[in-house]
């Protein structure tokens, strides 16, 4: 019996201290983050319709049949490339008779000098009457009348001949035609849709809310609605400060590159950077957990151990959230596990994400 009590004695306490390994729970490791400041900004995206600098209506400004075209829909033109010829036949006519018009008042022009000199030789000679002389000397001046006038009918002439040519006025492709050979044009007819395809513009409305900052945007991006992940530089051009009904402003937005993904008539996104003197928590988004009560909560690790901790979250980036409270630069925050944490469990730091950078903050309003 006193061998029996000594062996019960001396398990108990083995028992007991392998119940109290048991209860402890295990270290679970981690991946955390230690958080760093960045500079504040807000972002913002509007969408918009991409607009040439140049989309003109073509129409003719002569009475005329359509003769030749050298253009069809989706043609590529330069400046001065011909693009419609009407039949020009009566116009030339009128021209040459314009141009033998000048001819013959240039040489009644220049006989009526002569005639008014020799006059003037005689009067000097008192072979001459004076109202001959008087009327030479009108004649000369009534023979330049007609030169003149016979000049600007001239080139009143040649200008009617050439509007019955056509000619692109700026680099761009035709979008529309309205014409076809053996139709009867009058002036101010519309013939071709010419749609420049350089120096687009991007057109969104500004909310009034936005108007008192637009000198703090810091960057500007155009974004095709055709390539969503192509991020074109962009540049504000001009802002018209007149609202419409909706309470908002016309933005204008110029790309600084190149790119074949904008096209007239496009959709687009502007995206806006808005750079402020503020600086802020930066919280990447797997950190983040959401309460039972809707709000949010972090682990921090303090002395190997995983700590619950309420914040208040501000604006959202594409890379995280930036924190209006409940954190500080510097602190360690789990990114991976923390889905199975509890509060003040032991932890095992297996690795730390790379910090937050310091580069422009952009933020979602």
């Amino acid at each position: 019996m006193r061998r029996l009590l000594l062996t019960t004695s001396l398990f108990l306490p083995l028992l007991a201290t392998s119940h109290s390994i048991k209860a402890q729970p295990n270290e679970l490791q981690v991946v955390t983050h230690r958080l760093q400041t960045t500079a504040m900004g807000s972002e913002l995206e509007l969408s918009g319709t991409l607009r040439a600098l140049r989309d003109s209506n073509l129409s003719v400004a002569v009475n005329a049949l359509v003769k030749q075209l050298h253009v069809d829909l989706g043609s590529h033109v330069k400046q001065g490339d011909l693009l419609l010829e009407l039949d020009d036949k009566i116009a030339k006519q009128q021209h040459q008779r314009a141009l033998a018009q000048l001819s013959a008042a240039e040489t009644a022009a220049t006989e009526a000098a002569r005639l008014r000199d020799e006059a003037l030789r005689l009067k000097q000679q008192s072979h001459i009457a004076q109202s001959e002389v008087s009327a030479r000397e009108s004649a000369a001046i009534l023979a330049v009348a007609r030169l003149q006038e016979a000049r600007a009918d001239a080139g009143i002439a040649a200008e009617q001949l050439a509007r019955h040519q056509l000619k692109a006025p700026f680099d761009g492709v035709i979008s529309a035609r309205w014409t076809d050979l053996g139709q009867w044009l009058t002036p101010g007819d519309q013939v071709f849709t010419l749609v420049s395809t350089d120096e687009l513009r991007l057109d969104v409305q500004l909310p009034q809310e936005h108007l008192p900052s637009i000198d703090q945007v810091h960057a500007v991006q155009i974004r095709p609605d055709s390539q969503p992940t192509l991020h074109i530089p962009a540049r504000v051009d001009a802002i018209v400060p007149v609202g419409d009904a909706s309470r908002s402003f016309l933005l204008r937005l110029v790309a600084t590159d190149s790119s074949p993904a904008l096209v007239p008539g496009a959709s687009a996104r502007a995206h806006l950077t808005f750079q402020q003197a503020k600086t802020a928590v930066l919280l990447p988004r797997d950190a983040v957990l959401r309460n039972a009560d809707g709000n949010f909560s972090v682990f921090v690790v303090e002395n190997g151990k995983a700590k619950r901790r309420q914040i208040a979250l501000g604006n959202t980036r594409r890379d995280g959230y930036l924190v209006e409270q409940g954190l500080e630069a510097g602190e360690q925050v789990v990114i991976r596990g923390n889905e199975l944490l509890s509060d003040d469990q032991s932890v095992t730091v297996a690795s730390t994400g790379a910090p937050s950078t310091n580069a422009q903050g952009q933020t979602n309003d």
